[in-house]
């Protein structure tokens, strides 16, 4: 229901009510000062209504909190949003028609389970707040819906074995996990190939990159870091890329045997 109140704007409007009345003042009289409505002074303190940053910035001057109700109001109500360099990425992935990834640590955004995401979002930035973790969470699934376009782009992924294998959340969820890869690993615009672990030094033991071809740019590498990277255009950076792209593949099994590579691991999850 819209009017229902969330935990966190229950927390914010506790608050607000305890400076207002450690001030002294009504709902009405505040309500005159802001100025604003009683009834949304009183929609705010019982968390109906989560206020927008104007209306508590006046609250903050009139009850003299020194921009405690604006630090909390922020705290519990401010909006996950990717950063700048990371915005990039969704974008491309709508354009491109062939998008190449590969991946020693984990099982791609686009092909990963919710509570899979959930899992390795959590294990990653242990500081994030639910909130947070949950806006992650729907950001990168809206991302997937891509893949079930009619001019889908081709998904090439090539992963290193040891992703099969790295624990994350629970059994459960790995074994979740695994039946997706190897079920979207058969759809016609979805290709994934697996470097075997036994492998001996093959090129790829640094860190994951994505190639995306986009009409009218080319092919474009994108690289990730915890707190950096983005989109790079430099032909020089690019073409070491796709070259180490091929070898990778060349290092791959081919799709069906990685298809039953991913089967195998999926039932020896314990």
């Amino acid at each position: 229901m819209p009017n229902e109140a969330d935990p966190m704007a229950e927390k914010f409007g506790a608050e607000v009510r305890r400076l207002r009345e450690q001030a002294g003042l009504s709902q009405t009289r505040l309500a005159q000062l802001i100025p604003a409505s009683q009834a949304s002074i009183s929609d705010l303190e019982r968390g109906k209504t989560p206020g927008k940053r104007r209306m508590v910035q006046r609250i903050d001057d009139v009850l003299n909190s020194d921009g405690r109700v604006v630090a909390e109001w922020e705290a519990r109500h401010k909006v996950y949003e990717p950063p700048s360099w990371y915005r990039k990425l969704p974008i491309l992935e709508q354009r491109a028609t062939q998008i190449q990834q590969y991946q020693p640590l984990l099982i791609p955004g686009l092909l990963q389970t919710r509570d899979y995401m959930r899992a390795s979002i959590s294990a990653s930035n242990r500081a994030d707040s639910m909130a947070d973790v949950d806006a992650k969470i729907n950001e990168r699934t809206e991302r997937q819906t891509i893949l079930d376009r009619d001019d889908a782009p081709f998904l090439s992924v090539v992963l290193d074995e040891t992703v099969l294998h790295r624990r994350l959340g629970s059994p459960d969820i790995m074994r979740e996990q695994l039946q997706h890869l190897w079920e979207i690993s058969a759809r016609p615009r979805v290709e994934v190939q697996v470097i075997p672990a036994d492998t001996w030094g093959h090129p790829g033991l640094d860190s994951g990159f994505t190639l995306l071809r986009v009409p009218d740019a080319g092919i474009l590498l994108y690289l990730e870091a915890r707190a950096a990277g983005g989109v790079i255009v430099d032909s020089g950076t690019v073409g070491e890329h796709i070259s180490a792209m091929g070898d990778l593949r060349g290092f791959s099994l081919p799709p069906d045997q990685s298809r039953s590579l991913i089967e195998k691991a999926q039932g020896e999850v314990e």
